[in-house]
């Protein structure tokens, strides 16, 4: 018995058909969406060095308050 095929039919759904992209095109869509979403870090760009761990989070923490205060003032953001 010969399979029937319809040639004539639209296929529905592809089950598992995966894009793939490279790890460059993977980050490039990721900040993009980051920046579509209007989304900022709370603290500036750039290398930081700490002595220790608790000064590294006491740095984060004042960035990341003062962001907050700074959003809630400016709800248009």
């Amino acid at each position: 018995m010969e399979p029937i095929v319809n040639l004539e039919e639209m296929p529905g759904k592809v089950v598992g058909k995966i894009k793939h992209r490279t790890p460059a095109e993977a980050l490039a869509l990721l900040v993009e969406r980051f920046h579509a979403m209007g989304l900022k870090l709370p603290y500036p760009k750039g290398v930081y060095r700490f002595k220790t761990f608790e000064e590294a989070d006491e740095w984060e923490t004042k960035h990341r308050i003062e962001a907050a205060v700074q959003r809630s003032r400016d709800p248009q953001r």
